[in-house]
């Protein structure tokens, strides 16, 4: 998923980025890669709507073959073909997966139950579980046997395959597809004989892949992706001979970015670098939430945050002494200061609250009690009555104290105060706003974060944990996984204006190793589909004398969180405690097959060459004839492709020819500009390669 939102969002301000795929108008790619769950997912429930679909395995594995095929065909890479599939995620990851997969299941269930409802006949043969599509279960064990032979005999018997090494990053393999592919990437451009100008070719649905993309700094890289229709429901046609595909040239959105930042080039204390520029973006794009950290509040694309980030951004990198992400690193002492004047939308979005809550206590002549606002349902035990005269007379209750000494440097730092003036009392009514803004934090805290108190120390733990979420998130960006066993404990995260006070902060992360393909599974799948699993590990999710059985709850609530569709809603389940998990699994072991404990291994990705004379017989495990495969196989292991720090690669490097134009190159795109972009600068904005 991503970021969700972010890639209409860009496509709609900068409209020139996408490229309709017209045969025979292809740029030349040396390499291209496949985020390959997108594929899996679309070729076997591309209809989750209607609960009378049914598909079989056979047809699923033809139509994933086909459109692989389809896709190698659209491209033609001239070196390098990467398949990757989602292997073992990162903790931080398994927390939204959890949280989609117990939502797919509950929305298969309240389909079927509506359709017998209706009087509907439903088919006898088991709908399809797309949350099989996840590493460790028997549906991913075949499939990738299936892509193994796929590969062999498309080399064996396809002469544009043959020219190429091909790699397939399967289940196995630790590590989400598209980030496995970025270690590729990251290990490829530290090899002596790496060439700057590479042509890069990524395929997949997700928003976040287009700041993978640049992220790599890499000066010739495009993203293929299928023609999506934005509405009121998001569409996408299920055969690729009935999609248009797009191309988004990711050096077309760094001219784009030059752009949206030219007004501070001049005004730079020090040297205005694009490339670092672009870094800063990146940093931005996390604070709208992705799938390993949520929004902040008030944070919402649909909300035009991001403009609000890039003018907040303008504003502030002046002042500072040299860029915010510096190549994945995090300077804390200036995103600080981008923090303290990002906090100021807390206040003003807070004053059309206020301005409803005077509106419903002039009109009922009382305020509104918890259950009115029906953003802070309570859900804890504590009240929380206080008398606005009290606040107003300087008698706040105890636990007010610490928010109100929390926010009072904020509060401060918005009055201004000359220095020959003495500060002049402020009146009552910002007296009474300012109080306000604490309760509406305080309600925050306790009811969305179930806080029975609100402290200093509550307040700067939530600062703590969220840039520690963002350093996290930089380094996973940058340089590979910093850590497999963190993540962020929190389903939502603090108000801007309470994130400061961290510039000394030392963060560090462990290691540790990733999950085991049944671990992953014990940890995101819900009780519904149990049957994923081997056996002896059902009791856990349903028994009731379990340790663990608290983390499969089958009735939920989820939570829209300012957000307006219901796949975006928070999904308000527990987190997973890994000790407990690992201790109430560990029993189980001794109850599997050989089959089961192979199943839960992790393995290596599988690298392809054609070789001349025949290397022997591949054989499908299903539904295909064997063949005299002339396809080497060779295993390779991810620690292989670790890049130490000292030889990671960073920006563009020193050969790169960034203005350099390859055949077929789209010189006349579309110059058209929408309105949103011409109020981007005051102008329109003509692309370079079109001038």
């Amino acid at each position: 998923m991503g970021v969700p939102k972010f890639f209409r969002y860009t496509s709609e301000r900068y409209p020139c980025l996408n490229e309709l795929v017209k045969q025979y108008q292809i740029p030349d790619f040396d390499n291209m890669y496949l985020d390959m769950n997108g594929i899996i997912h679309n070729c076997s429930h591309p209809d989750d709507s209607n609960p009378h679909f049914r598909i079989t395995e056979e047809k699923i594995f033809k139509d994933i073959f086909h459109y692989l095929s389809v896709l190698f065909q659209i491209i033609k890479p001239k070196k390098l073909f990467f398949m990757a599939i989602d292997g073992v995620a990162p903790r931080a990851k398994m927390n939204q997966q959890r949280g989609r997969r117990f939502r797919s299941a509950r929305e298969a269930e309240e389909l079927e139950a509506q359709a017998k409802a209706k009087g509907e006949v439903l088919p006898t043969e088991k709908r399809f579980d797309s949350n099989c599509i996840t590493p460790g279960t028997v549906f991913m064990a075949r499939l990738h046997e299936q892509l193994k032979y796929f590969v062999k005999m498309k080399i064996t018997q396809d002469p544009l395959w043959s020219k190429v090494k091909v790699i397939l990053s399967g289940h196995e393999t630790p590590g989400e597809g598209e980030h496995k592919i970025m270690d590729y990437i990251r290990w490829a451009r530290s090899q002596p004989d790496y060439d700057p100008n590479t042509r890069h070719c990524l395929y997949g649905l997700d928003a976040d892949l287009i700041m993978l993309g640049m992220c790599t700094h890499e000066p010739h890289f495009a993203l293929l992706r299928e023609e999506v229709k934005f509405g009121k429901t998001t569409q996408r046609a299920t055969s690729p001979e009935e999609t248009n595909f797009y191309l988004l040239h990711l050096s077309l959105l760094r001219e784009y970015l030059e752009q949206e930042f030219i007004s501070i080039k001049e005004n730079l204390p020090f040297k205005y670098d694009i490339e670092k520029i672009v870094d800063d973006w990146v940093l931005m794009g996390f604070l709208v939430g992705n799938d390993f950290i949520p929004n902040l509040p008030n944070m919402h694309i649909s909300n035009d945050a991001l403009p609000l980030l890039y003018k907040t951004y303008m504003t502030v990198l002046p002042t500072l002494d040299g860029y915010i992400n510096e190549a994945g690193d995090l300077n804390l002492a200036r995103f600080e200061v981008f923090m303290q004047e990002l906090a100021k939308i807390d206040k003003e979005k807070f004053q059309d609250t206020y301005a409803d809550l005077k509106y419903f206590e002039m009109k009922t002549g009382r305020r509104p009690n918890a259950n009115e606002r029906k953003d802070y349902k309570p859900n804890n035990d504590d009240t929380f009555n206080v008398n606005i005269d009290d606040i107003k007379a300087n008698k706040p209750d105890d636990e007010l104290q610490a928010l109100i000494n929390a926010t009072q440097e904020m509060f401060m730092d918005d009055v201004a105060v000359d220095d020959d003036d003495e500060y002049e009392e402020t009146s009552d009514e910002e007296a009474t706003i300012e109080m306000e803004f604490i309760l509406h934090k305080k309600d925050y805290y306790m009811n969305k974060l179930d806080y029975s108190k609100v402290t200093d120390e509550v307040l700067a733990d939530q600062a703590e944990g969220y840039v520690r979420a963002i350093q996290w998130n930089l380094f996973y960006y940058y340089k590979g996984c910093p850590s497999w066993c963190w993540y962020y404990p929190h389903h939502y995260a603090p108000y801007i204006s309470d994130i400061k006070g961290f510039k000394d902060l030392k963060i560090e992360f462990e290691l540790g190793d990733p999950f085991k393909p049944f671990e992953q599974l014990l940890a995101v799948l819900p009780a519904a589909s149990k049957h994923l699993l081997p056996t002896p590990f059902h009791d856990l999710m349903t028994d009731e004398d379990s340790p663990i059985v608290h983390y499969y709850p089958i009735h939920f609530e989820t939570d829209l969180n300012g957000k307006k569709n219901d796949w975006e809603a928070v999904v308000l389940i527990p987190f997973i405690d890994e000790v407990n998990l690992l201790s109430a699994m560990s029993p189980c072991y001794q109850r599997l097959t050989e089959e089961e404990l192979k199943r839960n291994m992790h393995g290596p990705m599988l690298v392809y060459n054609w070789s001349s004379t025949p290397v022997g017989t591949a054989q499908a495990p299903d539904f295909f004839p064997p063949i005299s495969c002339h396809a080497i196989e060779q295993a390779v292991f991810r620690t292989e492709l670790e890049v130490s720090e000292e030889n990671l690669k960073r920006g563009m490097l020193p050969n790169a020819q960034r203005d350099l134009l390859f055949p077929r190159i789209p010189y006349d795109a579309p110059l058209e500009v929408s309105d949103a972009t011409k109020k981007m600068q005051g102008q329109s904005i003509r692309p370079a390669f079109a001038q």
